[in-house]
């Protein structure tokens, strides 16, 4: 899982921003939201403009040079204000440490642009497994040894060309711990509703919503059911009228297209219920504003469904403070992100944060530092 995440020089993130998803509290309630002593399950809270969707395409930034899922669906990267506009430097950096069992991977990068990797260096438990800067190059992994670098292009990352193109030995602690990261990083999925229906990632293909759903094994029985406990009865069915499977709704004795009677808050759900019917296939996922058209009870039941799920993680960012609360998560896993800063809720006071606190009401009073 992400255990760490530092971003400096990145659009509106001039200093560094360091985001830590390491638990270091003992809190005795809500504990299935920690797994392995990372944080599982959180949920970002800021202001319009603080940068919540700049921090999850920050994040994301590592499947661009590393997977083939990293274009959007015109097939294009965006460039465009890539590195922060006050500051004359145009190197971006980033640095993830991630833990797989008892071992640590960093992984620290630098760019100038979307693409191409100027230096990276891979680490685990410390040690330099892979280092590619400039003249120095190399590759310390077990099946390596053959590996010619005359052959690689350094437009590719090189930490990319080695997992292509190395059968490494899959006995070897070192080998294990780096396929674990590449595998991690080939399941990232960010996804947004907002303004347009985005995804961005593992199996973001694009595609039409709705015919996505019909090539799910019963993908429209289950969204029916998926919007009944969401307390919309729509009866759904899957028609094909010679243009490819679509969904319908049963209204009355008519059977009419599901796609034009879509709310932007049924859209929004039914976006959600796409990627959540394919969860098996990720291992970290980041929903951008994922309650802008629902109301509370809804996304604190989405919260809930979600962190019921042992091996994904998954982060939030919302503005609702309804969903502020001890009985769905805990003050760890509650973040703040203003001023290039983001703090849990449990650092950000001198209280000794219980169960029984209030945090929503916490939060309003402006009782956190930095809020």
């Amino acid at each position: 899982m992400l255990a760490e995440f530092k971003v400096r020089n990145y659009r509106n993130f001039r200093d560094e921003l360091q985001f830590s998803l390491e638990s270091r509290k003992n809190y005795e309630f809500n504990q299935e939201v920690i797994y392995n002593e990372i944080i599982k399950d959180a949920v970002i809270i800021g202001y319009n403009a603080s940068g919540k969707t700049n921090l999850g395409y920050a994040i994301m930034d590592i499947i661009i040079h590393l997977t083939d899922k990293g274009e959007n669906r015109e097939g294009k990267v965006s460039n465009i204000y890539y590195s922060n506009l006050y500051n004359e430097d145009d190197i971006v950096s980033f640095v993830y440490k991630f833990k797989f069992g008892s071992s640590f991977l960093e992984y620290a990068y630098e760019k100038k642009n979307a693409r191409q990797v100027i230096r990276e260096c891979v680490k685990i438990d410390g040690k330099k497994i892979i280092v590619n800067d400039k003249d120095t190059c190399f590759v310390n992994l077990k099946g390596s040894e053959t590996l010619n670098l005359d052959n690689w292009n350094n437009a590719i990352s090189l930490v990319k060309y080695i997992y292509a193109n190395t059968v490494l030995d899959k006995e070897d602690k070192e080998c294990q711990v780096f396929l674990k990261f590449m595998n991690f990083v080939n399941q990232m999925l960010w996804f947004s509703s907002t303004e347009r229906l985005r995804a961005l990632g593992a199996n973001a293909s694009g595609g039409n919503m709705l015919e996505n759903i019909c090539e799910l094994e019963n993908g429209v029985d289950d969204l029916e059911k998926f919007l009944h406990a969401a307390k919309l009865p729509f009866k759904l069915l899957e028609k094909d009228m010679g243009e490819g499977r679509t969904i319908y709704c049963k209204m009355g004795d008519r059977e009419v297209t599901f796609a034009p009677l879509m709310s932007s808050g049924t859209r929004a759900l039914v976006f959600l219920y796409l990627w959540y019917m394919q969860r098996d296939d990720f291992a970290f996922i980041i929903i951008d504003e994922f309650d802008a058209f629902y109301h509370t009870d809804l996304s604190i039941a989405i919260i809930r469904k979600l962190v019921m799920e042992e091996n994904i993680q998954v982060i939030f960012t919302s503005h609702n403070t309804d969903i502020i609360s001890n009985e769905l998560l805990r003050p760890d896993c509650y973040f703040v992100l203003s001023d290039n800063m983001i703090q849990p809720f449990c650092n950000l006071t001198d209280k000794s944060l219980r169960e029984a606190h209030n945090l929503q009401k916490m939060y309003k009073a402006g009782a956190f530092y930095g809020q």
